[in-house]
């Protein structure tokens, strides 16, 4: 009798070990769906943000030039081009000022195209799918303040610089409305020239550009449309707190302050800036040697006793965070792109 009731004890164990291993099967699934499936949605919702982002900050980039053009097409773009399985959704895109873009992204499956995130070990706990979204605001404009590199340029200059059909792409207030075609130009510190009319307007300063004060001892100037901006020197040398950015200047676009008048000349003048250009710098040429030297054979030429910079006005758009942008700032070429949120 005692063998048989050790034999029924022992049944009875195994009987309740496989309760507690069944249970435990259960407990284990749902942490694997945990680990599986929260990690995968992590990373879907990553994907989608960069979508959503990156659709914003296109379809912001061509509302800036002008035309926002096919909008759902460049967001859907955008969105399937940052999805790791090349599929995304366009939930809406909107518009909540005249000056910025809104993008919602969600998931979507490759092969059906179905608008949901399907789940993986979270299906055996009833759970098939869960929607998963993401949202990205871009705004635009013309900067109206910021950190820029010292140079300033008169808006007679800037303006007789222009090609014929660059001219044509200026409005009546002398902005930008489409994409200016380049024309190579010479801008020399000495003398305006080439520019009728603009030594009256520019006031006693000489030449198409001067320096403006920079900031302690770093290659930049805080500048603000609409105030005075003290000059430090006419332009014949190239400052020597910028010369780590020489080898730099002709690889893109720099945002040049405009000025639209000016007082005094040399370290003494003042300039009242209107606006931020694009300009495109292709050479230059000053006091110092072959080592500030560099001439664009597209351009005209700059020799003996010249010292000026090369190069074309443009559209460029910045993503540079440091700059600020005003919906009365002057269009100019020139205009800055971000997030806001």
């Amino acid at each position: 009798m005692k063998e048989s009731g050790d034999r029924t004890f022992a049944g009875d164990e195994r009987g309740a070990v496989a309760v507690v291993v069944a249970l435990m099967m259960v407990v284990l699934l749902g942490m694997a769906a945990l680990a599986v499936d929260v990690g995968a949605m992590y990373v879907e919702k990553a994907q989608l943000q960069n979508g959503a982002d990156a659709s914003a900050l296109a379809i912001a980039n061509d509302c800036s030039r002008g035309t926002c053009g096919a909008v759902n097409g460049t967001g859907q773009f955008f969105a399937d081009s940052n999805a790791g399985d090349a599929t995304s959704g366009i939930t809406s895109i909107t518009f909540p000022t005249a000056t910025s873009v809104r993008v919602r992204t969600n998931a979507r499956e490759a092969g059906t195209g179905a608008n949901h995130f399907s789940l993986a070990f979270a299906r055996v706990l009833g759970f098939q799918n869960t929607q998963i979204t993401a949202t990205a605001t871009a705004s635009w404009g013309a900067p109206s303040g910021g950190s820029t590199l010292p140079w300033t340029i008169g808006q007679c200059v800037f303006r007789q610089s222009l090609s014929a059909s660059q001219r044509t792409q200026l409005d009546s207030t002398g902005n930008f409305v489409g994409d200016p075609t380049p024309v190579h130009m010479l801008l020399r510190y000495d003398n305006n020239l080439d520019y009728p009319g603009c030594a009256g307007q520019n006031g006693d300063v000489r030449g198409g550009f001067g320096w403006l004060d920079r900031d302690g001892t770093g290659c930049s100037a805080a500048v603000n449309i609409g105030t005075g901006e003290a000059g430090s020197n006419p332009g014949l040398d190239f400052p020597g707190e910028c010369s780590s950015i020489m080898a730099r200047l002709r690889e893109e676009p720099v945002l040049i302050p405009i000025y639209s008048s000016s007082v005094l000349n040399g370290s003494r003048a003042t300039y009242t800036l209107r606006g931020f250009a694009a300009l495109q710098i292709t050479g230059y040429k000053f006091g110092g040697g072959p080592s500030v030297t560099h001439l664009d054979p597209a351009a005209p030429n700059c020799t003996g006793n010249c010292r000026g910079i090369q190069g074309f006005f443009t559209r460029f758009v910045s993503l540079d965070d440091g700059l600020v942008t005003s919906p009365t700032a002057p269009n100019l070429g020139a205009s800055v792109v971000g997030l806001s949120n």
